[in-house]
């Protein structure tokens, strides 16, 4: 199974290749340029690099959110047609349960990721089972937030982790794969 990983969330875009739950190639792409100008020719090198085609895919992991407005919707958009044309299966995993995948808890945490002006949150359980949704704090309510809640601080993850965590979840038709916005653009405050 060749499964294509995408993460257009953050600030640095993440492809991966996985063969059989083996890492082929991962290109992490940390240019500042706007990532509309740098994603497609990431994925067509990294095809490249691994001598494999398109339509050698299996099924694709997208990361749908919380994160960059614009980057969660490049991400899924590229997930989404590719799928779509494929027909290949899709599954989505959250930015906060890539970091998830890769670590242990031992009871109900919060689990956080910054970004520019806040915090995105959710409770989990041991067994990486969500108990509250996704919410957003700003810097100021996160540090009232952490004096009365357990939460732990998340950033890096483990791509080969997150693709066997995301394949632990039901595929999903291309059409009803959307990105995952937990805070409101600064346009509708």
């Amino acid at each position: 199974m060749l499964t294509l990983f995408i993460d257009t969330h953050d600030s640095d875009i993440r492809l991966a290749l996985i063969l059989d739950n083996k890492i082929l190639k991962e290109i992490t792409n940390k240019e500042k340029l706007d990532h509309s100008t740098v994603c497609m020719p990431t994925l067509i090198k990294l095809m490249e690099d691994c001598q494999k085609d398109v339509k050698d895919l299996s099924d694709i992991v997208v990361v749908n959110g919380p994160g960059s407005f614009t980057g969660e919707r490049l991400g899924v958009t590229i997930a989404k047609t590719l799928a779509y044309t494929l027909n290949i299966p899709i599954r989505t995993i959250t930015s906060i349960e890539t970091c998830l995948s890769s670590i242990l808890i031992n009871d109900n945490t919060y689990l956080s990721l910054s970004e520019k002006n806040g915090y995105f949150l959710a409770l989990f359980n041991n067994k990486k089972e969500l108990i509250k949704d996704y919410f957003y704090l700003s810097k100021k309510e996160y540090e009232e937030f952490i004096k009365e809640n357990k939460v732990l601080e998340v950033k890096d993850y483990d791509i080969l982790s997150s693709v066997i965590f995301a394949h632990q979840k039901e595929a999903i038709n291309p059409h009803l794969v959307n990105p995952f916005y937990v805070k409101k653009i600064e346009v509708l405050k």
